[in-house]
């Protein structure tokens, strides 16, 4: 299973009811594509404690062929003529959880964890390293081996009272399944 995540940097004075806008009216596009597991439609505001705006949708993807049909044969091509030329992160998922809720869910908690050398890999407790949220509705843990990083996705109802400065929030606008 694949996961890929491109993030468009907005003006701190850009009015995110144009993304609310465009993912109300076109979210329901992506339900049911071929091979998608899930696409949540996320956006970081300078009101969240992050320090850009952002749209940066979140894809899972059953397999590569699923994800390859969606660059590359005209779908990304939305993308591209709305925001311009983006960077696409991917990643293999390593754990996946998520309930029948997930369409519930309204924040998206995003933790980075550096994967450091080491003799064993095998000794590592991944699912150990991130915190756990309650009202957890979907988790998603992705490693890439390119740059060793695992990220884990909390799909949540509410937020939690004191975050860690280092996990970035984002709205869910949309699930698509």
């Amino acid at each position: 299973m694949h996961a890929m995540q491109y993030h468009v940097k907005l003006p701190s004075d850009y009015n995110m009811k144009i993304i609310r806008d465009r993912v109300r009216l076109n979210g329901y596009k992506t339900d049911g594509f071929k091979n998608l597991i899930l696409k949540a439609y996320l956006i970081s505001q300078t009101t969240n404690n992050c320090i850009t705006n952002t749209y940066s949708p979140l894809y899972l993807w059953r397999n590569s062929e699923g994800m390859t049909e969606f660059i590359f044969n005209g779908f990304y091509d939305n993308v591209i003529s709305s925001f311009g030329w983006q960077n696409i992160n991917i990643g293999v998922i390593y754990s996946m959880n998520i309930t029948d809720s997930v369409k519930h869910s309204h924040y998206a908690l995003e933790e980075y964890i550096d994967i450091f050398p080491t003799l064993s890999l095998k000794e590592i407790e991944i699912k150990k390293l991130f915190k756990i949220f309650d009202n957890t509705v979907a988790e998603i843990i992705i490693y890439n081996p390119d740059k060793w990083k695992f990220v884990k996705y909390s799909l949540i109802e509410n937020l939690p009272k004191s975050l860690n400065p280092n996990i970035k929030i984002y709205d869910v606008l949309y699930i698509s399944q």
